[in-house]
């Protein structure tokens, strides 16, 4: 079993739309824009998964750290989806796996790691019980390209 395939078995799949003006003058989704998707389909994930929107407030999460790698191209017209999912969770940061495919393969990667702000201080602080539960339950291993 490939390492894609072991992912799908914990990630959320959230379906996206390419948008024409998502192209750039190549031909293919430009990867700045890649990145914005990459970001839409964490929010809707978690959304799904807590019930709850980022809004600068309560539970306050910011990004420490994004890193991502393209393996082929993305193209308007394709169905699109981004496989999200938690390959790592520490004291007060967690990482988010996002894995975007298109007609079965894996396009980019992108991790990104997240810390938990205190509201009050804003620095960071350790994860909630309930939060850090809902966070397990989605984790699994990181992306390894060369298994798939």
């Amino acid at each position: 079993m490939s390492n894609f395939d072991d992912i799908r078995q914990i990630a959320t799949a959230i379906e996206l739309a390419i948008r024409w003006s998502d192209q750039d003058i190549n031909g293919h989704v430009n990867n700045a824009r890649i990145l914005t998707l990459m970001e839409e389909a964490r929010v809707r994930a978690f959304q799904q998964w807590t019930s709850t929107t980022p809004d600068g407030k309560g539970y306050r999460r910011v990004v420490r750290a994004l890193n991502t790698t393209f393996d082929r191209e993305v193209h308007y017209g394709q169905d699109t989806t981004v496989w999200v999912w938690i390959p790592k969770i520490g004291k007060t940061s967690y990482v988010v796996g996002h894995l975007m495919v298109q007609d079965g393969q894996p396009c980019a990667y992108t991790e990104v790691t997240i810390v938990v702000i205190d509201s009050d201080t804003g620095r960071p602080k350790p994860h909630e019980a309930k939060y850090r539960a809902e966070l397990e339950r989605r984790s699994g291993p990181a992306y390894d390209p060369s298994n798939t």
